[in-house]
């Protein structure tokens, strides 16, 4: 298996089956400005550096593996970096005995995240930590201490200079950035916890429709986190739990108004809403979709 180079893209391919459809990537390349991110080649713009690294790609072709700015002689060199650089000492000593007048505050540490223990992790799901594309594929090869390199800080853009808060290295080129190697190593972080206070509880808009054999229902809710996100069928019951936006969870069990085949019901996570596809076991009609409203 080979990894794609492409913007946007990073899957790891087989290069026989590789097609002119097997790739969707970005061909321009990154537009900071003003705050907002996006890329030259397409119109999307997000404020913030995770949003922006979710921008699907405008363009398909075929994989490739090759370096990018192969040519280039002023490729910066990250390699001098792998560990993180000490502080710059001062030269005067008295000055660095000297307090300050007004002792700044110290910056709080970065906030590490963990995996409960315990949690199942559906798979395939794909690492949360900066700087890792690793993918779940069971707890023993998957949850190991120290397995997940990653920057636990935040993206720093600044005056040409990018980089991570937690770490040293600079670079100017966007591509080089996307080189520096994560400063601490731990497990990896599949799903994650949140502080009480920044869960915030949501009741989501929900409608739906029929036709003879399936009934349609939409839940509405924006920017779904489809990794951590879930649908489980009953026969007559739909558990749902969905985190959205900046933190929102909606759960909810729907007690049906009558049976459904769980095995042929089916769900899909779109832009704006959870769509759901119930498919009913009697060809008959549902005055509500809930037997509790009948």
């Amino acid at each position: 298996m080979q990894k794609c180079t492409r913007n946007g893209c990073g899957q790891s391919y087989d290069p026989t089956a590789n097609n002119p459809m097997a790739c969707q990537y970005h061909p321009g390349k990154p537009d900071f400005h003003e705050g907002l991110k996006g890329w030259t080649c397409c119109k999307p713009r997000e404020h913030s550096f995770d949003d922006f690294m979710e921008i699907k790609g405008c363009q398909l072709g075929l994989h490739s593996n090759e370096p990018k700015h192969n040519d280039d002689p002023f490729k910066a060199d990250l390699t001098k970096y792998d560990d993180v650089l000490p502080e710059p000492q001062p030269e005067n000593v008295a000055e660095a005995i000297a307090p300050p007048a007004s002792a700044p505050k110290a910056p709080e540490p970065d906030f590490v995240d963990e995996d409960p223990a315990g949690i199942v992790v559906a798979a395939g799901a794909k690492c949360k930590r900066n700087d890792c594309n690793a993918v779940f594929e069971s707890e023993e090869r998957s949850h190991g201490a120290e397995q997940c390199q990653f920057h636990p800080g935040k993206v720093l853009f600044h005056e040409g200079n990018k980089g991570w808060t937690c770490c040293k290295p600079r670079a100017t080129d966007f591509d080089e950035f996307m080189k520096i190697k994560g400063c601490v190593r731990g497990r990896h972080l599949f799903v994650g916890t949140q502080l009480a206070d920044e869960i915030k509880a949501e009741k989501c808009r929900r409608d739906f429709y029929q036709m003879a054999n399936d009934v349609i229902v939409s839940i509405y809710a924006k920017k779904i986190k489809r990794d951590v996100s879930s649908l489980e069928f009953g026969a007559d019951s739909v558990r749902v739990h969905l985190v959205y936006g900046d933190g929102k969870v909606y759960d909810d069990t729907i007690h049906l108004y009558a049976e459904i085949d769980p095995a042929a019901s089916s769900f899909e996570f779109l832009s704006t809403k959870a769509e759901i596809k119930l498919v009913k076991k009697a060809q008959v009609q549902w005055p509500t979709l809930e037997k509790d409203n009948a």
